[in-house]
């Protein structure tokens, strides 16, 4: 069946997420970025601030007390972290051309409040008809009613939707719900996937 909607996740596919370099690269306590990313507390917290329920404050005082760190430093990682939140290249261009082909774009993202006014101007932004944001809709990737809001909201069917993302878990999701999916674990390489499948 043809391809009509093409859905993005945008971390680690339009825009970059590397955590590896972020631990690598912080100019500050080098103990921050390491705590955040390797004591399971990202995957305890960052999902409920992805989710909108946590603010950003409440996740840096979170993260101050339990790494015994000071709360100055924390406000410094998540900016930096959020200035390492470039886009990619490759998916723009990609974006740009479904789109001048009739395509239909949109985006699921687990993405905080804070973080998407942090990019909510980015060019990207134009291509796309509708956006879920996990943040603004309190339910996150991959739980099956993040993907049947964006059906519903905006009348797509499955069947002709391709969703896009790096991670497993949310491509298994999505495929288990009849949408067409491509584990975007390399942006070059699967880009190309993306420009066959849609006819590009």
């Amino acid at each position: 069946m043809e391809i009509k909607n093409v859905v993005f996740d945008l971390g680690g596919v339009v825009i970059v997420w590397d955590p590896e370099k972020i631990k690598r690269e912080f100019p500050g306590d080098k103990k921050a970025p390491a705590f955040l990313f390797e004591n399971g507390f990202f995957s305890e917290y960052w999902t409920e601030f992805d989710r909108g329920t946590l603010t950003e404050g409440e996740l840096i005082e979170k993260l101050a007390k339990r790494s015994g760190s000071d709360v100055e430093e924390w406000r410094k990682l998540i900016e930096y972290i959020k200035g390492s939140l470039a886009d990619l290249p490759v998916t723009c261009e990609l974006m740009h051309d479904l789109k001048e082909t009739g395509h239909r774009l949109f985006c699921i993202s687990n993405l905080s409040v804070e973080f998407y006014r942090y990019i909510q101007n980015r060019p990207f932004f134009h291509y796309l008809e509708g956006k879920i944001i996990s943040g603004i809709e309190k339910v996150v990737k991959p739980d099956p009613a993040i993907f049947t809001l964006l059906l519903e909201r905006y009348g797509l069917k499955a069947e002709e939707t391709l969703f896009i993302d790096d991670l497993e878990a949310n491509v298994k999701a999505a495929a288990a719900m009849g949408f067409r999916v491509v584990h975007y674990t390399d942006p070059q390489e699967k880009s190309l996937e993306v420009r066959r499948l849609t006819g590009l």
